[in-house]
């Protein structure tokens, strides 16, 4: 029989908590993941998104209808979250004149950890809070961070979930193509 040491036990586990830590939509589990009825899946319309940014004006996806539009789902505890949101400022930055709009919701617990987080990377395009975790089980993303490339007839183009080599090499691309003349 294979005795392990506590330590090596605690090791593995914290080992599987940390690669885990970013697959879950939310710190909690009352969001649910990909496969949930009414989950915004490529080819289906985008779910409603209207809810007051952090800067306090409101937010409405319908009213963007005709422009192509990026949602974010992230959270500040998680890392790759952390190093997708300074590369999608750059992206809005590069196309904002030519129509893409780019909207972040964040998923986290609580608004400070948002705020205090954006303090520190300050973000121009606008940014909501889901407080009753609504949008997330609208859109249910399967991991974090997601992005919902929405078309400007409403529809979800493209789903890029987590973090994986060439992913925003691909997002870049397509944005670029949509945005073609």
């Amino acid at each position: 029989m294979l005795m392990r040491s506590p330590l090596l036990s605690l090791s593995l586990s914290l080992l599987s908590l940390t690669a885990a830590a970013c697959d879950k939509t939310t710190a909690d589990s009352a969001t649910p993941t990909s496969g949930t009825a009414g989950a915004a899946t490529q080819g289906s319309p985008a779910p409603a998104l209207a809810a007051a940014r952090l800067d306090g004006a409101a937010f409405d996806l319908a009213a963007e209808r005709g422009k192509l539009v990026l949602v974010d789902f992230w959270a500040s505890w998680c890392e790759p979250c952390r190093r997708e949101l300074p590369l999608l400022e750059a992206l809005y930055q590069e196309h904002a004149a030519a129509g893409l709009v780019v909207v972040g919701v964040s998923l986290d617990e609580q608004r400070g950890d948002a705020e205090a987080f954006l303090r520190n990377l300050p973000l121009s395009f606008p940014i909501v809070f889901d407080a009753d975790r609504s949008l997330g089980k609208q859109w249910s993303p399967p991991k974090m961070p997601t992005v919902f490339l929405v078309e400007r007839d409403g529809t979800i183009a493209r789903v890029f979930e987590g973090e994986k080599d060439g992913q925003l090499d691909e997002l870049k691309a397509e944005v670029a193509r949509r945005l073609a003349p």
